[in-house]
């Protein structure tokens, strides 16, 4: 009898929870609504086209029927309805619609339409605070960047900086520059550095998993860096666990890993520890790795349970809107974010959550820290770390396989040249190309030939006409540390020995094997 109450009680719970979400609408459908199909830096034309917001009364008719050249140039009483805001022009005035306002651009040449705009969040939530309050945290982080550094400008926060970037959809990282190529050629740098002390299996997990999310959102590989499969040996690890922590597990469900019955185990296992021992964090980021897997075909998510645990995870709201700390709060957003919970129900005020989110916002655009502001940034922008992937991603460097190929059907003579790349004293990470190359390949020509693989990027200066390489891959000669690149030739009869030889004074030969090796200088090895 017992039991049977509890799973009547438990399916009379999921219906409540059903018939509540469909006559709810999400946080994004609720702010957006006004302005849809449209994004919150976009002016709605009257015919409902979308146009960038700057196009609003600059002279030219960017929307078809020229709604945005109307009430351009009138008195503030015409100022209504869809454009209510009036900003000042000379004698007459330009009305803006309510979605201008408090948006984090300037407008008004008066910057009038960004006046008193915390007081205005503590009264009412509009799309507008929200991407002004995005906009803000994106500019924070850019001013991170330290450019008078020839190298690593992003310091160590460089893999939540790339994330955070991505997921909130900032216009310089997405764009077609260089940004989102600087973060992941240094990120690449990084992790190099860090294996030539070390062994990929003295990475802490984490740190794999945080490279590994950091890689999908800048076009990188994960399971191929330099042969390496980082995502193989995540998983590996994973499977060797007992427990493992949710973040982990959701690096291997953005990298496209099958989450197996074991994982989801695992991960509900841990909301339920996590909930006996107040860690609300680890609750959200339980959620969120199980909301990924929930994406994939035939997965081997209980959606029934999903909600259940997200029930849970509202419960524990404080009576202002937050949870424990702030990076808490913005990591719960995010989890009823990624499972489409994020509406008002019984207890849970999303509205209030995001005032409090907002609210807390800094002057200088940060929210305290870079780990706070990269936990909320997602969240300003409707998202969350389950959405890391690489679908965004288009290959249109040359492959490797393409200038091999052109390589190959050059007609004359050719020489088979391998070229390897070694770091670290042990050799933690090696790379090999064989090469068929034209006879008679000037060594200058074989490393421009590399960098257009894109493998190893080569820096080298001339010196009395001989090349001098001191950069390779962006990890220069460093006399600190005593780390230098040096380059070998491998004996044809015994592969043991490694004849040191000057860049200078190498001429390419056939079936020649060249090593460039980073390691200490001899007189500290």
């Amino acid at each position: 009898m017992s039991s049977r109450f509890n799973q009547l009680t438990l399916l009379c719970v999921l219906v409540i929870i059903f018939i509540s979400k469909t006559n709810t609408e999400t946080l994004q459908q609720r702010l957006l609504k006004d302005i849809q199909p449209c994004k919150a830096d976009q002016f709605r034309c009257s015919n409902f086209q979308c146009i960038d917001s700057h196009q609003l009364c600059d002279g030219s008719k960017n929307c078809r029927d020229g709604s945005d050249e109307e009430l351009c140039n009138d008195y503030s009483s015409k100022c209504r309805d869809s454009r209510s805001f009036s900003c000042q022009r000379g004698s007459y005035y330009k009305c803006l619609p309510s979605s201008f306002v408090c948006n984090g651009k300037n407008d008004c040449s008066d910057k009038s339409d960004e006046w008193n705009c915390r007081d205005k969040i503590k009264s009412y939530i509009s799309a507008s605070h929200v991407h002004r309050g995005k906009t803000l945290a994106q500019n924070w982080i850019s001013k991170l960047r330290r450019t008078g550094q020839p190298i690593r400008k992003w310091g160590a926060d460089v893999r939540r900086v790339a994330v955070a970037l991505h997921l909130s959809d900032d216009p310089t990282f997405n764009s077609a520059n260089t940004i989102r190529d600087e973060l992941g050629n240094e990120l690449s740098v990084n992790l190099l550095s860090r294996m030539v002390w070390k062994r990929i299996e003295d990475i802490s997990s984490t740190e794999l998993a945080s490279y590994i999310n950091a890689f999908l959102v800048t076009c990188i590989n994960p399971r191929n860096f330099f042969d390496l499969d980082l995502v193989k040996e995540l998983r590996r690890r994973v499977d060797l666990q007992n427990h493992t922590l949710p973040y982990v597990i959701l690096a291997l469900c953005n990298a496209g890993e099958r989450m197996s019955e074991r994982d989801v185990e695992k991960l509900t296992n841990f909301f339920w520890t996590a909930h006996r021992k107040f860690w609300t964090d680890m609750q959200a980021l339980s959620i969120l790795a199980l909301s990924c897997a929930a994406r994939q075909p035939d997965g081997n998510i209980d959606l029934a349970e999903l909600a259940e645990l997200t029930v849970k995870l509202k419960a524990s709201q404080y009576s202002n809107g937050t949870y424990e700390t702030l990076k808490t709060t913005a990591l719960v957003m995010q989890a009823l974010i990624a499972t489409k919970s994020d509406t008002d129900e019984g207890n849970f005020d999303v509205i209030q959550t995001l005032r409090q989110i907002l609210l807390a916002q800094r002057e200088d655009g940060s929210f305290g820290s870079v780990i706070d502001t990269y936990s909320i940034m997602p969240v300003l922008d409707y998202k969350s770390l389950a959405d890391i992937n690489s679908s965004h991603c288009s290959n249109i460097s040359i492959e490797e396989e393409e200038v091999i190929h052109d390589l190959e059907n050059q007609i004359g003579v050719k020489w088979s040249i391998q070229l390897s790349v070694w770091i670290g004293n042990n050799r933690t990470v090696e790379r090999t190309l064989t090469l068929r190359v034209p006879a008679n390949i000037s060594f200058e020509r074989l490393m421009e030939l590399e960098e257009k693989l894109g493998r190893f990027r080569f820096v080298f200066s001339m010196r009395d006409g001989k090349p001098y390489i001191y950069s390779i891959y962006g990890m220069q000669n460093d006399a600190e540390e005593g780390m230098y690149w040096f380059l070998f030739l491998r004996s044809k009869g015994n592969e043991e020995h490694l004849e040191q030889i000057s860049p200078a004074d190498l001429i390419p030969e056939n079936n020649q094997h060249l090593i460039f090796w980073y390691k200490c200088g001899s007189w500290n090895e």
